[in-house]
């Protein structure tokens, strides 16, 4: 949204359509509102840029969901949409891959039909993931890991005094 750099990479200052499935409205501005004033320290970023859609407890399939974005976004000049979380609007058998491979063709239906990226967020499966590499971590189907065209799985670490000293080490601010 802002352009800022992101965990060291470069970003363009972007329009985006944040879908909130998962948490109450309130919830999500506040979640924002920590994001760009408390984390971010970016106190006036440009209203507009980030436009929140928020379907709690109200999102159809996303076979159905896709089609209704679609128009919504016709002529908005999105760069991205992100959908948070996909589990609430996923279709079929997480597990089955011929079924996920069907749920996913949607999202490159949205990304055709509107020239955007398609961002989504999806869960861990459970237990330790620690172990796992980051394409086996993902909830359900493999496909979760093929499909997209690239991937980025955050996961809590648990600081050891030797993590912590190899991270104060490799960079300049205090961990």
């Amino acid at each position: 949204v802002t352009g800022q750099p992101w965990l060291g990479f470069e970003c363009k200052k972007s329009r985006v359509l944040y879908i909130n499935l998962e948490i109450d409205p309130e919830s999500c501005l506040d979640r924002f509102d920590r994001i760009f004033r408390r984390t971010r320290r970016i106190d006036n970023y440009e209203s507009g840029r980030l436009v929140v859609w928020n379907l709690r407890g109200k999102a159809p399939p996303l076979d159905k969901l896709s089609d209704i974005l679609i128009e919504r976004m016709k002529n908005q000049k999105f760069d991205a949409v992100v959908l948070d979380p996909i589990y609430k609007v996923i279709t079929g058998d997480e597990n089955n891959a011929t079924e996920m491979g069907a749920f996913c063709n949607q999202f490159d239906k949205i990304c055709t039909e509107t020239g955007c990226s398609t961002i989504y967020c999806h869960h861990h499966s459970k237990g330790a993931q620690g172990a796992k590499r980051a394409m086996d971590r993902a909830s359900g189907s493999g496909v979760f890991a093929r499909d997209p065209d690239a991937m980025l799985d955050l996961i809590e670490l648990e600081m050891t005094d030797g993590i912590r000293l190899a991270l104060e080490n490799q960079c300049e601010c205090a961990v």
